[in-house]
């Protein structure tokens, strides 16, 4: 079979960004520039607090992922593969690559990406990937940062594994470093040396993707992910989300809490982008009176008030209506999962995931007899089905849509008949957004012109045209793609519709 979902979990494992680095050996190292300049949100380090600069640093110097390579110096491959990789259009085209912001601290990473970090270990220099590989996105032209990247190609070159372009698989990584932990209650986090029970039980799932939640959204939340696991502040349970194997992993990891503590100190004070064109105010008052419910829509057949599950939010007094961020966020969900008929299989992976999320529990004993309890993580897995439904802070910014990414805009999300089943994202350029609908240009792709393309791609490299262009097409009838519940908006007219979403679009902004 061509397309494949199920994960290679046990070289993956090896380590966090094994097909990010893999498939940079090819690129230069220089970026080049974009046709059209990139704006940049979020990086100004003014905006932040002491703490949250001290952690973008650390996530700009690669500190917080300890596997890398000597920096490639090899020339790229060139327009070989049908496009020139020595452009920024180039990179962005075939792996979602950004430059990084011009602020960037001078010599960190001269040339390239924002998700990219070079230093010096030992006596070489070295190159890693940082937290911006997949979380700074690109929205109508603006790298953002906190926003999922979802245009990043997780292609697999070692096995020519092709997923759907914005997929994430990256949470079973790092259930997969867990699940090799040889006895996390004597001895910390020192890998087994032969593969283990637990590793090949999840070897043997079928595992969904999940899109990455807008770091902005941690500020409001008392759990984070769209599962409900640790708290936004829970250093020692995400430093776990970015370890990698290495001999030093017990010794370095009170240091290396230290730095994921500054890194959520940023992704905390991440804001969304404001919303970039004037808005309608009364169109504004009128969605925000249907969202909350307390003007019904003409037909109330099937139809539920949003802020039941997405929470409330509060006019600002004398706001200007016609200006994103106006609005005080009371939202107090992130601990509830929702069942709303939505693809439920990576819930139910989850909950499979119990004895994994057992075991790392384990190192609580390790770290108390170490005398530094500080420093143990907890997992935790869904006891039910259902997801959490996020605050709506920034959602006009964070296409796809639903926790697997399924749905290309707002309008379809309030729209469940206009989803389309096959659908191509444009990843040809980083301006390509839909400000009208509200989310990812894209086009609808027919069954026939999906399985031509699949033909074409079929045994090319994954860095070829044929494969890159196939890895656009979002087909929701494969496994964890479907696009299906959260019918609610079904009911509601063109109108309404409308006016929700003119809503949505000024929850944004700095001052949310």
């Amino acid at each position: 079979m061509f397309r494949s979902e199920r994960l290679q979990s046990n070289r993956l494992a090896k380590g966090h960004v094994a097909w990010a680095v893999a498939l940079l050996l090819a690129l230069t190292t220089s970026v080049g520039r974009a046709a059209e300049p990139l704006t940049y949100f979020g990086f100004e380090k003014a905006a932040h607090s002491a703490a949250a600069r001290e952690g973008l640093e650390d996530i700009f110097a690669g500190r917080l992922f300890h596997s890398a390579i000597p920096v490639p110096v090899a020339p790229g491959p060139g327009n070989k593969l049908g496009y020139d990789i020595n452009t920024a259009d180039g990179q962005f085209y075939a792996l979602g690559r950004l430059p990084s912001p011009p602020n960037r601290k001078a010599g960190s990473a001269a040339g390239f990406g924002v998700g990219e970090s070079v230093f010096v270990r030992g006596k070489e220099q070295m190159f890693n990937m940082n937290c911006f590989g997949c979380h700074a996105g690109v929205v109508n032209g603006q790298v953002v940062a906190g926003l999922a990247n979802n245009r990043v190609n997780q292609s697999d070159p070692k096995s020519n594994l092709l997923r759907t372009r914005g997929d994430n698989f990256g949470p079973y990584i790092v259930w997969g470093f867990i699940a090799q932990l040889e006895n996390p209650a004597t001895e910390g986090l020192v890998l087994a040396k032969a593969k283990t029970k637990l590793l090949n039980d999840l070897e043997s799932l079928q595992l969904p993707p999940v899109d990455p939640m807008p770091w902005w959204l941690m500020k409001y939340k008392k759990k984070d992910y769209w599962y409900a696991d640790a708290d936004p502040r829970d250093a020692a349970s995400f430093s776990i989300n970015f370890t990698s194997a290495h001999d030093a992993m017990n010794a370095r990891h009170a240091e290396h809490v230290k730095s994921v503590d500054k890194a959520l100190a940023f992704a905390r004070e991440t804001e969304s982008p404001p919303f970039p064109k004037a808005l309608n105010a009364q169109r504004v008052q009128q969605g925000a009176n249907l969202f909350h419910g307390s003007t019904p829509p003409k037909d109330r057949k099937g139809f539920t008030a949003c802020a039941t599950c997405h929470g409330k939010y509060e006019k600002v007094r004398d706001a200007d209506l016609s200006r994103p961020g106006s609005w005080k966020v009371n939202y107090d969900f992130s601990h509830v999962l929702k069942d709303v008929d939505t693809d439920d299989s990576y819930s139910q992976t989850l909950r499979k995931l119990k004895p994994i999320a057992d075991h790392v529990n384990k190192l609580k004993a390790y770290y108390a007899a170490k005398g530094t309890p500080e420093l143990t993580p907890q997992f935790s897995v869904p006891t039910k089905g259902g997801y959490v439904a996020p605050p709506l802070v920034g959602v006009w910014a964070s296409a796809p849509y639903f926790h697997n990414g399924s749905v290309p805009t707002l309008e379809a999300v309030l729209n469940s008949q206009i989803r389309p089943e096959i659908w191509s994202r444009d990843i040809s350029a980083p301006h390509a957004y839909d400000l009208e609908r509200v989310g990812m240009k894209h086009k609808v792709v027919s069954r026939a012109e999906f399985r031509k393309s699949a033909e074409n791609a079929d045994g090319k490299p994954v860095l070829s045209k044929e494969a890159i262009d196939h890895g656009a097409l979002y087909d929701t009838k494969a496994f964890g793609h479907g696009n299906m519940g959260h019918t609610f908006g079904d009911s509601l007219t063109a109108d309404e519709r409308g006016a929700i979403i003119e809503f949505l679009k000024s929850l944004s902004g700095p001052d949310m």
